[in-house]
């Protein structure tokens, strides 16, 4: 059986791809589901969110050399967890050409398979291909729903499993740009949780390297509750 692939994407920057890529790849290998995260961000923030910044581990082979070799680093994250990290954003045709059949074949060694993706051209376009579903992180203004709107038109409403709305504060603004989505998505199957809250929790959570299932405060609990609702749907 192969993996369910799941892109987490949107065209603007500090909306939490990665945070929720990790979440829901946290919480799906608590859940028993081999899980393994791979990302078009040489940055590598995944492991940032995953490790205190002195225990970040370090690698020196990652996603190029293992669509070259099919060899390369795998780091454990957690229990259930993996991540194979990315050297840099320097992408041979070769390497492009290559990683659709990678994808595949690593595909019957995991039960899911979470990409986090960042506007790369034409990478991020075949990770999209590649999936089975995409899910869009929604910060709540009119910058954002664009952006959205935009990738809905791009993979095809069909194709969204998500759209998330994260670091939400309760003002006139984020209010009415989170009620504008929620009606443009009534008459779609696109899941439409609760905003996650913009929390000092969170991120002092993040701050150490811990994920949200690794706390018992009752603000990390919210927060749970809203990744059950989109892993119990996925």
């Amino acid at each position: 059986m192969l993996a369910k692939i799941l892109t987490f994407k949107v065209n603007k920057g500090g909306i939490g791809k990665t945070f929720l890529t990790v979440q829901t790849g946290s919480g799906l290998a608590t859940a028993g589901k081999k899980t393994l995260i791979i990302t078009s961000d040489s940055q590598n923030n995944v492991l940032n969110y995953t490790f205190p910044f002195e225990e970040k581990p370090v690698f020196k082979k990652g996603l190029k050399h293992f669509v070259k070799t099919g060899d390369g680093d795998l780091i454990r994250l957690r229990e259930n967890l993996y991540y194979i990290p990315l050297e840099d954003n320097k992408f041979s045709s070769s390497f492009i050409k290559e990683l659709p059949e990678f994808i595949k074949k690593i595909s019957s060694d995991y039960d899911f398979i979470l990409i986090d993706s960042i506007p790369t051209m034409k990478l991020d376009s075949i990770f999209v291909k590649c999936s089975d579903k995409v899910i869009i992180p929604y910060f709540c203004d009119p910058v954002t729903l664009e952006g959205v709107l935009n990738v809905i038109d791009e993979v095809g409403a069909n194709k969204i499993h998500a759209i998330v709305p994260n670091l939400y504060r309760n003002t006139e603004t984020q209010k009415k740009f989170y009620n504008n989505l929620k009606t443009i998505l009534k008459d779609t199957r696109i899941l439409f949780p609760e905003p996650i809250k913009e929390s000092s929790a969170v991120e002092s959570l993040l701050a150490k390297g811990k994920t949200i299932w690794e706390s018992e405060q009752k603000d990390i609990r919210d927060v749970q509750d809203i990744f059950i609702n989109i892993i119990g749907t996925i």
